[in-house]
């Protein structure tokens, strides 16, 4: 599967699962909003109406998702949505007569409980989980982009190090991973990937996870805080940066002031 399709399937998941931070980032950099799987036919669109995510669907619809989009099995968004205002919101973003494609039960006279209030089902995983705030009632129309660009081109120095100039990098926006950004920035600077203790992103953020990559634009300024060679031992923490450890040196070995009472044979 090339790099287009994988961000395209990202797009789904982030309306099946309701994240809307990750689906925002992904229109923004121009993916199709009417992209469906090869397979079954599901779009963004037909995913977020199933699940009843409002707020997706608001944003889905002011980015020109289709409402008479079918899948493969010939269901339309509405025909699988069973949330009143979601199914009020997708008729009225056509002239057609969607009424054929209620789910038959909207058509009872008394609508049932379960449908009021449908249970969503598993969630798919493809972010760190967090909650996120609803969107405004009306929802701000994202601006696409025409084309999805190959790669980020950042800006990145080693701090402190007396030389203020940067260096421009190319990360690709196929692979926008922690690993891949420091495994490229310290190719490109000549630095041991095991004494970087942190990347900022300047003036004041520092960059620990996926999602914190996943957030850099064109143009941004990094820098690598690095540790010296032949000071204190480091080891990860759970933060994702680098503890030192006092009293220890970088090749394992204990510090001979530790033991200067021992006898020292040569």
């Amino acid at each position: 599967m090339d790099r287009i399709h994988i961000l395209e399937e990202k797009l789904r998941e982030s309306a099946c699962v309701g994240d809307v931070d990750t689906l925002q980032i992904l229109l923004q950099r121009g993916i199709d909003v009417n992209a469906s799987h090869e397979i079954n036919g599901w779009t963004a669109l037909h995913w977020a109406a199933k699940r009843g995510h409002k707020d997706i669907v608001r944003i889905l619809l002011a980015n020109g998702a289709s409402v008479t989009q079918r899948t493969k099995s010939k269901d339309t968004p509405l025909s699988l949505c069973s949330n009143p205002e979601i199914r009020q919101l997708l008729m009225s973003e056509t002239d057609e007569d969607l009424s054929r494609d209620l789910p038959s039960e909207s058509r009872l006279p008394i609508v049932p409980n379960y449908l009021k209030h449908p249970t969503l089902g598993e969630k798919v995983d493809i972010h760190e989980t967090r909650k996120t705030s609803l969107v405004p009632e009306k929802a701000p129309v994202v601006e696409r982009v025409p084309h999805l660009p190959d790669e980020l081109v950042l800006k990145v120095r080693i701090a402190n190090c007396g030389d203020p100039d940067f260096i421009e990098v190319e990360l690709p926006t196929g692979d926008l991973t922690y690993s891949r950004l420091l495994r490229l920035c310290t190719d490109e600077l000549d630095v041991n990937p095991a004494h970087v203790t942190r990347v900022r992103k300047l003036p004041n953020t520092i960059v620990r996870k996926d999602k914190d990559v996943t957030r850099l634009k064109d143009g941004q300024e990094l820098e690598l805080v690095v540790q010296p060679e032949g000071t204190s031992r480091l080891i990860p923490c759970s933060n994702g940066l680098l503890k030192q450890i006092p009293g220890s040196n970088a090749n394992g070995y204990q510090s001979i002031s530790l033991n200067k009472n021992q006898t020292i044979l040569y």
